[in-house]
């Protein structure tokens, strides 16, 4: 079905407007050289530079600035005077940051100590965007299919985590020829990734004696994104290709951004609102990518190792909200099935003789 509803905003209408795609690529450079910068000169200077785009983007989120240079300004307007303002940020922090108390953490320490929570915060979000979709909508044929029978889903699992385990763990080769030790754990998170991903789907499928569509999709692409979370984090602590890992987080980032507002292409999205939900997302990116770079040159953990350890922290996230969610979806489903046959029956009395 080619067409859509009057109210309905297509993603490519919020994210790819010229603007956001600007501070897209505007912030990835960024984000590449203020880690380079931080290898090369001191963390606290690297770590103000994060900390000041950061809250540049929080200032975004403000109605007044948003209409100075929000994101329905030209990108020739929006960017110079958001970099002006990071800018002024960044000075800011890294001169206050002279006069700290003794002993009390700097701007990169800091910086550092918040990456358990970002990553934490990554599955949050993640999640309350595919459960604000699953409540206003409905889920597409792909995942009505997927969704639809508990077993179905657990075949499509073993295929996409066979070719997951295959590639990523075993490099691409028999596994027979891998060493002892990455075949058994390799193989020991095949088995114990289907066993909760299938338990956590059949215990979704049953909530209310039979869930809705929206909640088994809401839940089965819960499980899918851990499914990949969970080989993403056994991959980079084992792996450690700096390379290919950051491609994957600046993809990530995007997806990231791109969940929070696809969540609200149901309807006619509330403008202010939707501006600080993109501004926030923004901000959201900076302070992980930050925490990661002073993690990374704070310690000797490689970046590799620390996107694993963040990725794992995504999955616990993921594995502990995915069933309380599913059952805040389930009774708002429900609610709205009641109150739509309620209404229904609220129709115009006929004359009828006496």
């Amino acid at each position: 079905m080619i067409g859509r509803e009057n109210n309905e905003v297509k993603l490519s209408e919020l994210l790819f407007e010229p603007t956001p795609l600007a501070h897209i690529w505007t912030t990835m450079v960024l984000l590449c050289t203020f880690h380079i910068i931080s290898l090369r000169s001191s963390g606290e200077f690297g770590a103000s530079l994060f900390v000041g785009v950061a809250f540049g983007y929080l200032l975004l989120a403000l109605p007044p600035f948003q209409f100075i240079f929000g994101w329905k300004r030209p990108s020739r307007i929006s960017i110079p005077i958001f970099l002006l303002c990071s800018a002024l940020f960044t000075f800011s922090l890294f001169v206050l940051g002279d006069y700290l108390p003794n002993g009390a953490p700097g701007i990169s320490t800091s910086l550092s100590l918040i990456f358990p929570i970002v990553a934490l915060g990554r599955g949050f979000f993640l999640l309350s965007g595919f459960m604000g979709k699953a409540i206003t909508s409905e889920p597409n044929i792909f995942m009505r299919v997927v969704s639809g029978n508990v077993w179905f889903l657990l075949v499509v699992r073993i295929i996409l985590l066979s070719f997951l385990v295959w590639w990523f763990g075993f490099g691409a080769r028999n596994p027979v020829d891998s060493d002892p030790l990455s075949m058994f754990y390799w193989s020991t998170l095949f088995v114990v990734m289907l066993f909760i991903g299938h338990t956590i789907q059949n215990r979704n499928s049953k909530i209310g004696g039979e869930s809705s569509v929206g909640t088994r999709s809401f839940s089965a692409i819960s499980i899918l994104l851990l499914d990949w979370s969970m080989v993403s984090c056994m991959r980079m602590l084992d792996e450690g290709a700096i390379a290919s890992t950051l491609f994957e987080e600046l993809a990530m980032f995007i997806f990231v951004i791109a969940i929070i507002l696809w969540s609200r292409t149901s309807k006619t999205p509330n403008p202010k609102i939707t501006s600080a939900a993109l501004s926030i997302g923004f901000a959201y990116v900076v302070l992980y990518a930050g925490s990661i770079s002073q993690l990374s040159t704070a310690t000797d953990l490689n970046i590799s190792a620390v996107l694993g350890v963040g990725h794992g922290l995504t999955s616990i996230v993921i594995l502990i909200l995915v069933f309380p969610l599913s059952t805040r979806i389930e009774r708002s489903v429900s609610t709205g099935s009641i109150q739509s046959t309620n209404h229904g029956d609220y129709s115009e009395p006929t004359n009828q003789p006496v």
